[in-house]
């Protein structure tokens, strides 16, 4: 399948620059992407939010876990995170700043999306 996500100014450059490898992400009420049928090999066309620059990337894994927290500790900050500090504090404080993240954790867990630059 391919699947098209907006994405923040800053997580696109990363992933752009090969420094963000996984891609966080939850079911939200303005955002009915289905992830919990995303499979290895499936690809994402980025859209840059502030830009409209594209990139393509393959879905190279999927993991589902039901905390921030577990989802860093199992993938890495360094993998997951944009922003600095790469820990796992600040990344909580950062997934949970997104509109409606908080939420949606609690409720569907957060989705793990391995990607690699096409």
């Amino acid at each position: 399948m391919e699947y098209t996500f907006d994405t923040n100014d800053r997580p696109f450059k990363a992933i752009k620059a090969r420094t963000k490898k996984v891609e966080g992400r939850t079911n939200v009420d303005h955002d009915k992407t289905p992830y919990d049928e995303f499979i290895a090999g499936d690809t994402i066309n980025l859209i840059n939010n502030l830009t409209n620059e594209t990139l393509k990337v393959k879905v190279i894994f999927i993991h589902h876990y039901p905390t921030v927290q577990e989802m860093l500790e199992k993938e890495g900050p360094e993998n997951v995170l944009s922003s600095e500090p790469k820990t796992i504090e600040h990344g909580i404080q950062a997934y949970n700043a997104i509109n409606g993240y908080e939420e949606g954790i609690k409720k569907y867990g957060i989705y793990a999306i391995g990607l690699e630059l096409l």
